[in-house]
């Protein structure tokens, strides 16, 4: 039941997304006068995982609203930066419902509903289908375990009491909180990272719950999504494989599959 409800849900994103999946700028940092020690926590942050171009992936989704909540296996395939193809699949392990973006343009097919959509956008908001506005630019990087930088014009870093750690805030125009990064007592990992609207409201926070090692590199275990709506949605990575072989082929979807 869950899994003809997921399918259904891309169904209604597909009915209802018109002009809605909009590109986000893409980030970008201005070079603004800060502290030297900011510098070197926002440097350290671009290196990490920043040798991972592609990679490949299975675990669970798990969705939630108000109204309820889902839960579907799924298998993931990106390429940094853009490009990202998810494969939500049925009991039987067979697809159920896919979602793609190339770059260029992005795709959704249901299966089961045989409805297909593709709009020219890119770097998709998601919000339709997870009801959260992440972009597929910044899924891509989260899984991959790097860190999305919004742009910004100023930059403060206070202490964050309640864990031992310390708290980044990016700012742009008249001191508005586009990003906010929350790092523990070393500065060198990320436990949680909030993104504003353009009008400095809260439009997701995202935590990092556990990790793995796999080839050298370290990834999440788990990526929780959250609004002050009340939805959200979580990604359990049960297997990560980087650096594989992709085609630009696997990030399109024909009405076809």
């Amino acid at each position: 039941m869950r899994y003809t409800s997921f399918a259904w849900l891309f169904a209604t994103a597909i009915l209802v997304s018109g002009c809605s999946m909009l590109s986000q700028t893409p980030s970008k940092i201005i070079n603004q006068p800060e502290s030297p020690e900011v510098t070197r926590i926002l440097l350290n942050l671009s290196q990490i995982n920043a040798d991972i171009s592609t990679f490949k992936g299975t675990g669970k989704i798990k969705l939630w609203k108000k109204d309820g909540t889902q839960i579907v296996r799924s298998a993931w395939t990106g390429a940094q930066p853009n490009k990202i193809r998810v494969v939500i699949q049925g009991i039987t392990g067979f697809p159920v419902a896919s979602m793609a973006a190339d770059g260029k343009r992005f795709y959704m097919l249901s299966y089961g509903q045989d409805s297909f959509y593709q709009a020219d956008v890119q770097d998709p908001s998601l919000e339709k289908i997870v009801s959260i506005p992440v972009t597929a630019g910044d899924i891509i990087k989260l899984i991959s375990g790097v860190v999305p930088i919004r742009k910004y014009q100023s930059s403060t870093l206070l202490p964050w009491p309640s864990q031992n750690g310390y708290i980044l805030s990016l700012m742009g125009e008249k001191g508005i909180d586009v990003e906010k990064i929350y790092l523990d007592q070393t500065q060198m990992r990320v436990q949680h990272i909030e993104m504003f609207t353009l009008k400095g409201r809260l439009a997701y926070r995202v935590d990092f719950n556990g990790e793995t090692e796999v080839e050298g590199f370290i990834v999440p275990a788990r990526l929780v999504f959250n609004n002050d709506d009340g939805s959200g949605f979580q990604l359990d990575m049960d297997q990560f494989w980087p650096n594989t072989p992709v085609s630009s082929d696997m990030f399109v979807i024909t009405p076809h599959g």
